[in-house]
């Protein structure tokens, strides 16, 4: 037989083989149907020019040379879209994957950050409840006021970390919900004392902020609903403190304001620590503080909804 003759039957042998392997392996859903089928349609190809050159360098027949170009066009072009699906393929498999991969991620980072709220809520619950009951041992007195002051701000911070672990979107937070939660808090802590004090508030439920600016909003109106609560007005004395949340065009506005007995004097032991936390936390927000105490006490924090604000302290 001519070698050339021998070589083209190996080879029909060979893309006849490699057919039959694929379509099994379609039928048995181990390879995807879309590239199988033109690697199956190129290899058809092959097997027309095997059979075409065997039988021309057999003296058998020369009737198909004709379409040897023809044959080798369709094989190069369907080989060409093979390599494409094929490529593109991978290309979702590898897809999914990374897809799989980085839900894997954020489920444990979710999973995490689970952990991490629960770890800090409790120790937050914790340290509140040491507070409470070293207070109860003080007795009644400076410390006891101390400790409840702190016992506070340690509640406030846990209550406005819960509010912006459970918002539905971690980088604006309504503002509102945080602020209420703190008055709730605070007048909660003072009922037996405050009783004939009335906490009024009126919100707009439109402002948000991200949490590095709504968290310490929360404890200035901590600090300041505390101090009117505490200061303004004498001891069974009733009385109204006002909280304000507001906005226009380039700030955000909170007003705290009381009708009481004013700031105290400039002599007085305990003046300007709660004033003086007012401050420290007004400039990490950028924004700035206005006080008015000629009747009462009214207090305005004003933060800029965008850029940056220095501090200003006004006091007459």
């Amino acid at each position: 037989m001519n070698p050339v003759a021998l070589m083209n039957a190996i080879a029909f042998v060979l893309y006849s083989s490699s057919i039959f392997l694929l379509l099994r392996s379609i039928r048995r859903h181990l390879i995807l149907p879309g590239p199988a089928i033109f690697a199956v349609a190129s290899l058809s190809t092959g097997v027309f020019l095997s059979i075409s050159n065997f039988l021309e360098h057999s003296g058998i027949s020369d009737l198909l040379d004709d379409y040897e170009g023809f044959a080798r066009d369709l094989f190069v072009m369907f080989l060409l879209i093979f390599l494409y699906v094929d490529s593109m393929h991978r290309e979702q498999v590898k897809r999914e994957d990374d897809q799989k991969r980085i839900q894997n991620e954020l489920r444990e980072k979710a999973f995490l950050l689970t952990e991490i709220h629960h770890r800090v809520n409790n120790n937050l619950q914790i340290v509140s409840g040491l507070l409470s009951l070293q207070r109860e041992s003080q007795g009644t007195g400076k410390i006891s006021d101390a400790l409840r002051i702190a016992q506070n701000r340690i509640l406030s911070i846990a209550k406005i970390h819960q509010i912006i672990y459970d918002s539905q979107n971690l980088l604006q937070i309504g503002v509102d919900s945080i602020l209420g939660s703190v008055i709730q808090n605070l007048t909660t802590a003072y009922q037996n004392e405050s009783t004939r004090i009335l906490v009024k508030s009126e919100m707009d439920k439109n402002i948000k902020l991200d949490p590095e600016r709504a968290m310490p909003l929360g404890l200035i109106l901590n600090e300041l609903v505390t101090n009117s609560l505490k200061h303004a007005y004498c001891d069974g004395e009733a009385g109204e403190i006002s909280v304000r949340l507001e906005q226009d065009a380039g700030n955000i506005i909170l007003s705290v304001s009381d009708s009481g007995k004013g700031l105290p004097s400039a002599e007085a032991e305990d003046t300007g620590i709660g004033m003086k936390l007012v401050e420290s936390l007004v400039q990490q927000i950028r924004g700035r503080v206005k006080v008015d105490s000629k009747e009462g006490t009214s207090i305005r924090i004003i933060l800029p909804k965008e850029g940056v604000s220095s501090l200003i302290f006004f006091r007459p």
